[in-house]
Order: structure tokens, then sequence, then C-alpha cells
């Protein structure tokens, strides 16, 4: 990007307070940017308007010859001048946010950094180091608290250290993943399900090496080693390599009428209920982008205008976005045999989960077990209440008091192959529970993905009332 147009997009990006939100509505369309900031005669920084504010206003109701101040943070995320890139990106992942407002020590607005701005090497930079204080654990940690650290450090593996950083191991989201479907204690600590022997690489090394080494023993993670075996820096193959999986697209299955969820849904769709000060759905949306995946089909049929009112294209939300609107429900399979056959995998999520879950790991799980459809699972248990007896005609073999008892369950998030439609009939409802029968009768490969993350099927009042209150503790 030149000077000239940095400097035109600086003055575009300046809006008046007391302009209404109308007008912000036409500067943000100008714009580009995805937001605009609000500032006083003499440049001083007074509050940060997005698309999103924009939108909740929308949803609202709010007036919109309103002054744009009343629909603004009047408390952004900003940076005092100077910040170098890998600062900015810094600030910028920590709060999740995409713009950053940069003042002086007056306060006064002299940049607007976007999240699209800063390049690879400044992600690089930033990461090298700081990456290592999330995802080293001691080889005593329990499978259950490495499951909790591999969530936040969202790399997909961990690495075991002794003391003074000493590699001792590495465990993957696939050893964990191997370890709940064996049914392993949570208890036990990880250093039993981990590799102790991992591929390493010796420092220093250049980026190409790196790539090279994992492309040779087909891995995502490598441990950088001193000559003393300390971690030093933990390279992931997303670091190196632009996204390889553009392939992957997703269909969001929307078109519930969320019944048990009355009266809350009388006039709203139960995916557009909010969760927190954004719809469910959008939630979903931003999830499956995090993962790197753009393509995006809605099957929708209960108030499909609200939907399609609030998302548009899916541009402003940083995705593209076709929807299919059934005249009658289809059930959870049916609506995809009247789309486009994919030329690749496909994502299917019910328009009613919450779940942080890494869909790109969840492919590269689906590739590797040769899948033609992978269910993703969630263990559940059950206390029972009483004390059960197991008999052997009149003898009794075994007394178990109040046991607990394990199952998983399907949890709502599937990954298809093409090949997969093929066994889908069209013009009828069809449920995915059946494609995963009729995959089973027909012995086609079909395998389970144990959930891990965050996950909660907003079904009932209990549930969403669960949702807000995981919100608020920033749980999502």
């Amino acid at each position: 990007m030149t000077d000239n147009h940095i400097q035109t997009r600086f003055e575009n990006v300046i809006i008046s307070p007391d302009a209404t939100i109308r007008e912000a509505i036409a500067r943000l369309d100008n714009a580009g940017t995805g937001a605009l900031v609000l500032c006083s005669n003499n440049r001083k920084l007074v509050g940060l308007l997005t698309d999103g504010d924009v939108r909740r206003a929308i949803l609202k109701s709010q007036n919109l010859d309103e002054r744009c101040l009343a629909a603004s943070n009047l408390n952004p995320v900003m940076a005092v001048k100077p910040v170098p890139p890998a600062e900015a990106l810094r600030i910028m992942n920590w709060h999740d946010v995409s713009h950053l407002p940069v003042v002086d020590a007056n306060g006064i607005l002299c940049d607007f950094i976007l999240r699209r701005d800063l390049g690879v090497e400044a992600e690089l930079e930033e990461t090298a180091q700081s990456r290592l204080r999330n995802v080293v654990i001691s080889p005593n940690t329990s499978i259950a608290d490495a499951i909790s650290a591999l969530e936040k450090a969202g790399t997909g593996a961990l690495v075991l250290c002794s003391e003074a950083r000493k590699l001792f191991g590495m465990l993957t989201d696939g050893d964990i993943r191997r370890a709940i479907l064996n049914g392993r204690a949570m208890s036990a600590p990880c250093e039993t399900i981990a590799s102790l022997h991992p591929v390493v690489a010796h420092h220093p090394i250049v980026m190409s090496d790196a790539l090279r080494l994992m492309n040779e023993h087909d891995i995502n993670h490598v441990p950088v080693v001193d000559g003393d075996g300390v971690v030093v820096e933990f390279l992931l193959r997303k670091d190196l390599v632009v996204d390889g999986s553009p392939d992957l697209s997703a269909v969001i299955m929307a078109g519930g009428y969320g019944k048990r969820l009355l009266p809350l849904t009388e006039t709203v769709p139960k995916p557009m209920l909010p969760v927190g000060d954004r719809p469910l759905l959008e939630l979903t949306i931003q999830q499956l982008r995090n993962c790197g995946i753009r393509d995006v089909n809605l099957t929708t049929h209960y108030l499909p205008e609200s939907i399609v009112n609030h998302f548009g294209n899916g541009e402003s939300f940083g995705v593209r976005l076709n929807y299919l609107n059934e005249d009658h429900p289809m059930g959870t399979a049916g609506g995809l045999k009247q789309m486009k056959r994919p030329e690749g995998p496909v994502l299917v999520i019910n328009g009613d989960i919450v779940t942080r879950v890494p869909f790109q790991e969840m492919l590269a799980y689906h590739r590797k077990h040769g899948a033609m459809l992978t269910v993703g699972v969630r263990k559940y248990d059950i206390q029972v209440p009483f004390g059960v007896v197991e008999c052997q005609d009149v003898r009794i073999k075994r007394l178990q008091e109040k046991p607990s008892l394990s199952f998983f369950i399907n949890a709502g998030v599937y990954l298809l192959e093409p090949s997969a439609y093929d066994h889908i009939p069209g013009g009828r409802a069809f449920d995915m529970t059946d494609l995963i029968q009729k995959l089973l009768e027909a012995e086609r490969p079909v395998v389970s993905f144990p959930i891990i993350e965050y996950w909660l099927d907003i079904g009932k009042q209990e549930d969403y009332r669960k949702a807000q209150e995981d919100v608020r503790k920033g749980m999502l």
C-alpha cells in the first residue's frame, strides 16, 4: 500500500461524533475498513465505531438519525506511538480486535492500523517467543489439565519440558483424542500418552529447512532446541505456508423452529438469538472464519429474512455466504442434496451449536483416517442416583454404588467427502443420522472425532441461560 493510499484511508476513517448513524454507514461503505474513528475537531480520539456496532444498532431498532456516538465504543483498544508492527499485532491478538487507533501522548490520532496490513514477518516475530509460554507444560500435568492448556494455546500440540525448559516429549491433539477414545483416565499424567521422542529441529534453523523437516515426517509442529536440548522455539506449519485447505467449505443448518426456546423464538429464529451482544450464528461464522473457512452455505426455513438482512453476502463478516431457503424442512442432510456438489470436503454444523472446535485439526484427523464422514462426538457422563445390582439369573454378581456411566454423543458437527452426497436421496427429508447409518450399512469409513474444546448445544432454556453466563465469564 502506497503512502498516498494510507493517507487517503486515514482521512476516510475519521468521522465526527455528531455525524448520524446513517451517515456513518455510508462512510463505512466508502472507507472499506470495517471501522471508523470518532475524533473531535483537533483529531483527538473520542471513540471507535465498527461495522458490528452499526449492525447491533440496527438490530436494536436504534434511530439511524441519532448521533453515531450513541452506538460507538468510547473506550476502544488503542496504542500510543511509536508502535512497531509486532507490538501492534500483539495488542490486536490479546484483545481480539482487527482495528487499532494509534495516538500520541496528547490523545491525538496519528495512525489507524488494520490487522490485514500486518505481514507474516511481524506475526512470526511476535509469536516466536511468546508462544512458548503457552505450550510448555510439565510431564506430570494431568491429561485433563493438558486439554485445558491445549485449548488455550490453540497450537494443536504442547511441549513437555523438565526444569529449565529441557525437552521431555510432545503431546498432540491427536494423542489426547486417542486417549479419550481408549477410555484413559483424565487424571493420568500426560507423559503416559505423549511422544517421548518427537522430531526436533536444532537452533538456529531457517524457515525453509523447518518446513522441509515437517514435510519429510508429515508433521505440523516442531520444537526447536539448542545444543543443551532446551526448547527455544515452537514452530507450526501454518506459520510457514499459506493455508493448505482452501477447499474446505461449510454448511450451517439454520432453519430450525426452536420450539423448546419459546417464547424467545416467536419473532426471532433460534440462530439469531443474542448470545452476549451478538447473534449465536455470528459466533459460529466467526469461528469458521478464524479457522480459515471462507465459503459458507446457510440453510434457512423459519424467519429466513432475519438472517439474510443481518449477514447479507457475508463480506462484512469475512466470509462468502450463500443461502438455501427450504420451503419444507429437509432434515439435517436433505438440504445438502439441493446444493451444488462441492469439490472438496464440507464441514456441516447445526445452527444451535456454540463451540471452539479447531476445524482444521478436525480436517487433518478426517484425512488421516481416510474417512468418508467424520462425526464430532462429545463425552457425556450420567451419574446413576441409585446402587446398581448386576444379576445373572437369580444370583447377584456385583454391586455398584451410584456408578457414573460414560457415552459418546453426537455433537452436531460433521465432515463429509463429496462422495458422501451420492448416498443422500433427493427430494425428501433426510437427517445426518440417516446418512451415517446408510454409510455404515454400505461399509464406508465413518469415524468419530472427540470434541475436547468448549461445546454447547443451545436447545433448551437452561442451555441458553448457560451460554449467556459463559459469555459473562469470558469463555466465549
